[in-house]
């Protein structure tokens, strides 16, 4: 065990805030996911490029020097709603012409967050990518190189 974990007390130890949420993390994430629709690595590998299918990266920008899914277009998590709006100035156009939405993040909690978020603002053809990135290229998806 290294020293940092020896350090970090265990989340059963971790008392919770006075001011904590119910349900918290982990119960949200599962909601989402029992919620929405996903693709699995090899189904999400084979809608690439289709007509429709857009697909968002929600994970950080500094998350995204691993590259993206080819012709997948950045919307970050903390600024999802802004991005959904279509009277935002954040808005993402792209979404314009999307019959179906996949969001990906690192490895899935984040984009089922984001489907289900997405949904509850009335986008009713989205779905999100189980396992993330990571997923992804463990099944032989392809990465595109980002440009900074």
């Amino acid at each position: 065990m290294s020293e940092t974990d020896q350090r970090r007390p265990s989340r059963v130890q971790r008392p919770r805030h006075k001011n904590g949420v119910k349900p918290g993390y982990e119960e949200l994430v599962r909601a989402a996911e029992a919620s929405v629709g996903t693709y699995t690595p090899a189904e999400a590998i084979d809608m690439v490029g289709e007509t429709g299918v857009l697909f968002i990266d929600v994970r950080d920008a500094v998350e995204l020097s691993d590259g993206m899914v080819s012709g997948a277009i950045h919307a970050s998590r903390g600024r999802l709603e802004a991005h959904l709006d279509p009277d935002n100035p954040r808005y993402v156009c792209e979404l314009d012409d999307a019959a179906e939405i996949i969001f990906y993040c690192a490895s899935g909690a984040r984009s089922a967050l984001a489907a289900q978020r997405a949904q509850e603002l009335g986008y009713d053809r989205v779905r999100y990518l189980d396992g993330g990135i990571a997923a992804w290229t463990d099944a032989g998806g392809q990465r595109q190189a980002i440009d900074n």
